[in-house]
């Protein structure tokens, strides 16, 4: 009892670190009175911030602008009452197993590696799509990861570390958030060096330099590798040793070849002397550290990038015009890199004058882009009335889809999305709000908004057609009247889309999802479509898509025996059967990366279809609907 008291105490004592520590924001950066703000503007140096933080072992409490979540609809991460080292089954404690996921929120179970050995499953992590920019495809990745479990066995001493893989693998995919909480639910002490390299890429785009530093100086026996070379330099210039850095750069140029702009930057912090940074050739977060204490603005080239962690630290420092800060908020919000409050700031930042924000509409149509965004949410704001705030966000929302960045304005804009009533007044934005909650993946909202369409649709013609359009989409995310039989929403949906490009081959995927998706479909809601030859479609390699096929067969067979041994006991189901962790990685890897529609339409039925068999029916049904929306539905 006396120990429980004690980690429970120390607990209370990091909370209240984590809850303390916060970079301030840097100073608004102003454009006077007479038009929009100069997203291009050089930035402020005058950071509040110390370059040196405190030493923090948690993860950083949420933004309290966030009004909801940041999303992952299948991974509740909000469990720090859950967060330790027991695992569903254990008969002894084992660090490697540790994780934040059980089978009640989102955990894959005990025995999920069942059938590898630690060097395979390891292997297996480190192959997931690390650049997807599917939401759903994201936090399937992240459940994995994040789920407790038995760590496989590892046959030999030198087995690397199943923990520190998993980790890594977080940070890679750009889930910030969920490597910081399976660093907390991680042992403080003996941990694998792994552990220390992620613990420590995590300080540095935090700016924490103490931990950063204090990291690099434990593992300096490891200098000769890449990162904590460059860390180790870092930090040597922090402290002005211009000596240690000259022969770690000498060092560096051995065994990863020249690297002009560190050695510029390196330069400038020992030196004091000012620079101009055209270009990093190949940039990565020391870069951006080094240039936030040299105080050097970074070349606006580094928000274009499709690195998720690169991109969050771009967000994140001050040292970079506010305009590719946005550019690179946007990008990382894609990639699930970063969290919509942060977006949010962002925005808040930009100022405007009165007049502006005044006539918001007439002004973003004129200067449009990023600009045009933040002049919009923030108009958003400020707006009180209804009406005029749905027509803000309207706007807002077109102009995004434009530019390509719907999914970046529609998660920024969410909060005030939220608080629009689905009222009478409200009906010309009903399909508005569909659409939103439908990219979103979140049925219960979405259904709110079809509420008000439907209602109009008996007096409309257009949302009468608007409906009969958008209901195969709400009943693929699983709302909707499900009274209404399947067949009659696509007959509608059909009758208004008879003369759109392409109708064959979407009539064939959307009728393909619903029946991965586990709907009965009959033989006339195939009439029409071509059943001629095979045509060519995209495919995974066929190292990946054989041996998904094969584990998913295993698979089903498991839980078909599984099924009949509860059946046999008159029992309730136990969760999920064991060795679900390899056919949901190979379903990740024949997604691949980039985006739905990257793949043909039967690898995308196997994948949805699998997701649904192995309990992620909410992840299976927003990647049906992300592939219908990337197909023009």
């Amino acid at each position: 009892m006396t120990n429980f008291l004690v980690r429970h105490m120390k607990w209370i004592a990091v909370s209240f670190v984590l809850t303390s520590f916060a970079l301030s924001p840097v100073e608004a950066q102003t454009t006077g009175e007479t038009g929009p703000v100069d997203l291009t503007a050089t930035p402020s140096f005058n950071e509040r911030a110390p370059v040196s933080g405190p030493r923090r072992l948690t993860p950083r409490a949420a933004s309290p602008v966030e009004s909801t979540p940041r999303r992952r609809s299948t991974v509740p991460l909000n469990t720090p009452a859950k967060v330790g080292i027991e695992v569903d089954g254990l008969r002894k404690v084992d660090t490697e197993s540790v994780g934040v996921l059980t089978t009640t929120d989102g955990g894959l179970g005990g025995g999920m590696w069942k059938g590898l050995t630690r060097t395979q499953a390891v292997a297996m992590v480190a192959s997931i799509p690390t650049k997807s920019n599917s939401a759903a495809l994201r936090d399937v990745a992240s459940q994995i990861l994040l789920s407790r479990a038995r760590a496989p066995l590892a046959v030999s001493e030198n087995a690397p570390s199943f923990l520190a893989a998993r980790a890594a693998a977080l940070l890679a995919i750009g889930d910030v958030d969920g490597a910081e909480l399976l660093l907390s639910a991680s042992p403080t002490q003996e941990r694998p060096q792994g552990l220390d390299i992620v613990d420590a890429n995590l300080q540095i785009i935090r700016f924490n330099n103490a931990r950063a530093c204090g990291l690099a100086r434990n593992n300096v026996a490891s200098a000769g590798k890449d990162f904590w070379q460059r860390l180790l330099i870092y930090c040597d210039a922090l402290e002005g040793k211009a000596d240690s850095v000259g022969f770690g750069m000498s060092l560096l140029r051995e065994t990863s070849g020249d690297d002009p702009e560190m050695v510029t930057l390196v330069d400038s912090v020992l030196s004091g002397s000012p620079i101009i940074l055209e270009k990093i050739g190949q940039p990565n977060t020391i870069h951006i550290a080094l240039s936030r204490v040299a105080k050097v603005e970074l070349p606006t080239s580094i928000s274009e990038n499709d690195n998720p962690i690169l991109l969050h630290a771009a967000a994140m420092t001050p040292n970079l015009s506010i305009g590719a800060r946005i550019e690179a908020a946007e990008r990382a919000i894609t990639f699930g890199s970063l969290s919509p409050a942060q977006l949010r700031q962002l925005y808040e930042q930009v100022t405007y004058s009165e007049a502006d924000l005044a006539n918001s509409l007439t002004r973003a149509s004129e200067i449009g882009g990023a600009a045009a965004r933040a002049l919009l949410y923030q108009a958003a704001v400020k707006q009180n009335i209804p009406t005029a705030r749905a027509e803000i966000i309207s706007s807002a929302l077109g102009f995004a889809r434009e530019d390509g960045r719907y999914q970046a304005a529609v998660e920024a804009f969410r909060p005030l999305i939220n608080r629009l009533p689905p009222s009478p007044e409200m009906v010309w934005f009903a399909l508005t709000g569909v659409r939103a909650f439908l990219a979103l993946g979140e049925p219960v909202a979405t259904d709110r908004w079809m509420a008000l369409l439907r209602a109009s649709a008996t007096v409309s013609e257009d949302a009468k057609v608007a409906l009969a359009r958008t209901r195969p989409l709400v009943r693929l995310l699983g709302g909707g009247d499900r009274n209404v039989p399947l067949e009659t929403i696509l007959t509608e949906w059909l009758a208004t889309v008879e003369d759109a490009p392409q109708l064959v081959p979407l009539r064939s995927l959307l009728n393909g999802l619903f029946v991965a998706l586990g709907e009965d479909l009959s033989d006339a809601a195939w009439a029409g479509i071509d059943t001629g030859g095979p045509k060519n479609q995209l495919m995974p390699p066929t190292d990946i898509w054989f041996p998904f096929r094969n584990s998913m067969r295993a698979f089903e067979t498991a839980k078909a025996s599984q099924r009949s041994t509860i059946d046999a006991n008159s029992s309730v189901a136990t969760g999920i059967p064991a060795g679900a962790a390899k056919p949901a990685i190979l379903a990740l890897r024949s997604m691949g990366n980039g985006g739905p529609g990257a793949q043909g339409v039967a690898v995308v039925f196997e994948v949805v279809a699998a997701l649904k068999s192995l309990g992620m029916e909410r992840a299976a049904r927003q990647l049906a609907v992300e592939t219908v929306l990337a197909a023009g539905l």
